[in-house]
């Protein structure tokens, strides 16, 4: 993925980037700009080093006055946008960090035309106690971007950001923050409220489960919050999340007839499998059910690596016969490389598996 997103940072954009300093300072070289940037290097960079790059190559003509610098940044933030943006926030990331109350103004500006929820972490990690005040005051704001950079930069485990281990050792400070945001109205806020939380329960599973038995019910918005940032802790087959979502592990041992069976045992690449699935409820009550699949991928040495896959979620009346299917297309991703080999498949019924067949795969 990372590798796909990195051409987001092309001479094309550069220029761009440089025309629109150049229209606040008439002394920035545009031309220079972008041949230091893109230097021999450039082509092998991935996606974070070449944010970095550019950051370095704006500091060679930038005023020398971090203030001067970051209100130039900031003027142009109307006109340069979005996901390559990044290299904005990153700069007040790289050379702001001996004036807090500069780079903390400058990031609540540009984190609403980007995100500065990677150029927030140094600043968490140096200035623990002002920066977490100021995420807690960005909670409250009227702002979309503010509130959501309230919640991400503060995840633990935030894809491409530095991880921040005091918050993985003691995530206490946190809470106050999703407490606030666990109501937000926003999607964008929510996503985020529920990623920090799955992060938070790799490492402290029973404060997000106690976290989320307190929030449970409160709204529609606060369970589809809690649903999403349980994901890791259900997939496990914790029993207290289970429970509180309304799942038994017992109640997968109660079906009978179960099955899977698939419409072709061996498949290629880029074919796509067919995989029929069939169980009774016999008891005499309805059953809550999740039902998944769990994909065994054979790894380059052989090993196989689980990944879990979401189905329906079903109350399969009493004595009531369901059938389904699913599809899974064979193709290479980004972020997956499929190996030739046997594949096994599990039907999971609240995270229980109940049912098995296998898929040869072969890649000519």
């Amino acid at each position: 993925m990372a590798d796909a997103l990195k051409d987001v940072y092309s001479t094309t954009f550069l220029t761009q980037l440089g025309t629109a300093i150049s229209e606040h300072d008439s002394s920035f070289d545009v031309s220079k700009f972008v041949q230091d940037t893109v230097n021999a290097q450039w082509s092998s960079l991935k996606l974070m080093e070449r944010r970095d790059q550019i950051t370095k190559s704006l500091h060679n003509q930038l005023p020398g006055d971090f203030k001067q610098a970051v209100e130039l940044l900031c003027n142009i933030s109307t006109t340069i946008t979005g996901f390559a943006a990044l290299c904005l926030p990153n700069y007040v990331a790289m050379y702001g960090l001996d004036d807090w109350q500069t780079s903390m103004t400058a990031l609540g500006i540009l984190t609403q035309s980007s995100s500065a929820e990677f150029a927030i972490r140094p600043f968490l990690v140096k200035y623990p106690e002002q920066t977490i005040e100021q995420m807690i005051e960005w909670s409250h704001s009227q702002n979309i971007d503010q509130r959501r950079l309230a919640s991400e930069g503060i995840r633990p485990r935030l894809p491409w950001g530095i991880r921040l281990t005091q918050f993985v050792d003691d995530p206490t400070p946190i809470f106050p923050i999703l407490k606030t945001l666990i109501h937000d109205q926003s999607q964008y806020v929510q996503k985020s409220v529920a990623n920090n939380l799955n992060d938070i329960s790799k490492d402290h599973p029973q404060s997000v489960i106690n976290f989320c038995q307190t929030h449970w019910h409160d709204s529609e918005t606060t369970d589809w919050i809690i649903n999403r940032g349980l994901r890791t802790l259900f997939k496990s087959g914790n029993p207290d999340v289970l429970s509180l979502l309304g799942y038994s592990q017992h109640d997968a041992a109660l079906l009978t007839n179960v099955s899977l069976t698939a419409s072709s045992k061996t498949t290629t690449l880029n074919q796509t499998s067919v995989f029929n699935y069939q169980l009774t409820n016999v008891t005499n009550t309805d059953l809550p059910l999740y039902l998944g699949y769990r994909v065994h991928y054979v790894k380059k040495n052989q090993q196989t690596s689980a990944k879990d896959f979401f189905i329906k979620r079903v109350n399969l009346k009493s004595q009531q016969i369901l059938d389904g299917q699913f599809k899974l297309a064979w193709k290479q991703l980004t972020t997956r490389t499929l190996y030739a080999g046997n594949h096994h498949i599990e039907l999971l019924v609240n995270t229980v598996p109940t049912a098995t067949t296998d898929i040869n795969l072969s890649i000519s």
